[in-house]
């Protein structure tokens, strides 16, 4: 949580930009030619795409290393041209549609698209690659549900016309089927998440994976090597307790998707010759990667976020739930019912900056003035809004803090107000500098890539000292290894660095 953020009005007032859907739309397909019917036109799509693009930018907050950006995209350039939407007989519509690859500064383990041509991977992501066949091959599925249009086509089954339900249809899950990934990246609870559980079937998820191998073997990648990774995706839903029957997922079972990618890999080979693995060169790409939560821009523990960047701490409620994005802390009881989101507020001093937030919201205000926020000068404004579930009652606090005035904005149904009041006042009450040393100090994990020197077992590589929230079996997924796997002289490993 670090940039200056005029976006959390759009997240309050729950994604209120709508492209009407045009019905029935018949447009023709880019992967085989042939009229399909979509929710919404092309140009609709292409709209949806950068506007939301925007919005994730701003709320995600991109890896901020353009060499890194600059490979990925590279590859997805050299897989794109293998596309249905580089080919000589590709749908006049689709002609010179460029597309967007980002590394989004996110620890979780995830690739999504948006429509109109947006690519995401994140860090957390690429520090589970061991090579640029695997990379390919997750750009290759992103790709793909671009060109297929599988976000539209899943809205015109839902007749959703929201253009923030389409960015959740894909952000939702992406290449991991991650149920909660929304959550996760969004913070938010309730009916809002359940707005944004929109999903792609698993026809379409088995598409993309097969015309993705296709495109990344054309392109000269050696696909089985994506085998490795899907299979290090089931060990981290198993680590988390997160993984689902395959018959209750969209996704295709990990499992599933690992042997089908190692036959396809075999077809792919027999087809095409020998085919680029590429490990050495990804692996120079991600030497020095931060890996797992960066501690610098926000964390939580012992009941406390802090900001170590920035100088500041405050309480989160017992059995809160809190997500730190790159402009945002959101806090929400586990319900969803109650809800505080911190921000950096618009204007020079806490009274500028709550007349700008009255000026861009819908907010009627009951009760506005000056106000102490954790010892600090202040200013208060207090409101209802109505919406078509009731009135929800709006409270936000601005103060001066180190050059920045922030803003704690806390809101809950008007039936739950004073059951939640006492939470968001232990919240503003806490805030201030932080007093551990230890805390301010704190630096992120690095990824560092060794060439192993002798023969030994997997773990008697890694460090008795591991940064706070890794332990041994998360670096040995992101090895794509087990504990105990015999390690030879001369392979290349990840560690984490000093």
């Amino acid at each position: 949580m670090m940039k200056k953020n005029r976006g959390v009005i759009g997240i309050f007032w729950l994604l209120v930009l709508v492209i009407v859907p045009s019905g029935c739309v018949t447009e023709p397909s880019a992967l085989t030619g042939e009229k399909k019917s979509y929710g919404y036109t092309w140009q609709q799509e292409l709209e949806i795409g950068k506007k939301s693009d925007r919005d994730l930018v701003r709320e995600m907050g991109v890896y901020p290393d353009d060499a890194l950006s600059r490979y990925v995209t590279d590859i997805g350039e050299r897989v794109l041209a293998q596309s249905n939407l580089r080919q000589p007989d590709t749908p006049e519509i689709y002609l010179n549609l460029e597309f967007t690859f980002r590394v989004m500064d996110s620890p979780v383990v995830n690739a999504f698209a948006l429509p109109g041509g947006y690519v995401y991977v994140t860090r957390g992501l690429l520090a589970h690659l061991n090579n640029e066949a695997q990379l390919a091959v997750v750009l290759g599925h992103e790709i793909t549900h671009v060109a297929a249009r599988h976000a539209s086509q899943q809205a015109l089954k839902q007749q959703w016309g929201q253009i923030g339900l389409v960015a959740g249809a894909v952000i939702g899950q992406g290449i991991t089927g991650n149920e909660n990934f929304a959550d996760q990246f969004l913070g938010l609870g309730g009916s809002v998440f359940q707005m944004l559980t929109l999903k792609y079937g698993r026809d379409a998820e088995r598409e993309s994976d097969i015309y993705g191998v296709e495109y990344s073997a054309k392109a000269g990648y050696a696909v089985g090597e994506a085998a490795a990774f899907f299979n290090s995706l089931g060990r981290i839903s198993d680590k988390s307790g997160g993984r689902l029957p395959s018959w209750q997922s969209s996704h295709p079972d990990p499992g599933e998707r690992e042997g089908r990618l190692l036959q396809l890999g075999r077809e792919m080979e027999s087809k095409y010759g020998k085919l680029k693995v590429g490990e050495d060169d990804y692996l120079k790409r991600v030497d020095g990667l931060v890996v797992g939560e960066n501690p610098r821009q926000g964390l939580v523990m012992r009941g406390k976020f802090y900001h170590p960047d920035m100088d500041f701490q405050f309480d989160v409620p017992q059995g809160w739930r809190a997500k730190n994005d790159a402009s945002t802390v959101t806090l929400a009881d586990p319900q969803g019912r109650g809800v505080l989101i911190f921000s950096i507020g618009d204007g020079d001093t806490p009274e500028e900056a709550a007349r700008s937030f009255l000026a861009s919201s819908k907010l009627q205000p009951t009760q506005a003035g000056e106000s102490t926020v954790g010892g600090q000068s202040g200013y208060v404004v207090v409101g209802s809004v109505a919406t078509s579930s009731g009135n929800v009652l709006v409270r936000n606090e601005f103060a001066s803090y180190n050059r920045n005035v922030f803003s704690f904005l806390s809101y809950a149904a008007a039936e739950d107000v004073q059951a939640y009041r006492p939470y968001f006042a232990s919240v503003t009450k806490s805030f201030g500098p932080i007093r551990d040393k230890a805390i301010r100090e704190l630096e992120p994990a690095t990824l560092k890539v060794i060439t192993t020197d002798r023969a030994a077992a997997f773990q008697s590589y890694l460090s008795k000292d591991l940064p706070f929230g890794l332990d041994e079996s998360d670096l040995a997924i992101i090895n794509q290894r087990r504990l105990d796997d015999p390690i030879r002289s001369g392979q290349r490993l990840k560690v984490v660095g000093e």
